[in-house]
């Protein structure tokens, strides 16, 4: 790998895990509003399901800006893209063409590494 090489993906790390974490802020902010859409789309123990959409939003997107265990961080991102695309989104090509995305920036941490100033691979 060429030394410049390593910095690549420091703007998709922090560009995306400040996504990340604005939606699950957003969420926290009003739980209530995901626990009816998740409910809305047929989500067993939507409530559940809401704080753990929020702490993988949240946590994801904080271990993504300081770089820590990225590999890990980037499954259950992935996840919820997926989820969304599928259930949530599906019927709006924008909103599918936007997850898709997003998508791709998380499979790319996920094959890339964190690259430089990560605080742990």
């Amino acid at each position: 790998m060429r030394n410049y090489q390593k910095w690549a993906p420091i703007a998709l790390r922090i560009g995306l895990g400040l996504l990340f974490l604005y939606t699950g802020i957003m969420k926290l902010v009003a739980p209530d509003t995901v626990t009816g859409m998740l409910s809305g789309i047929g989500f067993p123990v939507p409530a559940f399901w809401t704080w753990v959409l929020i702490l993988a939003e949240g946590l994801g997107g904080l271990a993504l800006i300081i770089g820590f265990k990225v590999k890990y961080a980037t499954i259950p991102l992935a996840v919820i893209l997926l989820v969304a695309i599928l259930t949530v989104h599906l019927s709006v090509l924008g909103d599918v063409m936007l997850r898709l995305g997003l998508l791709s920036g998380v499979v790319s941490l996920w094959l890339s590494g964190p690259g430089a100033l990560a605080v742990g691979k």
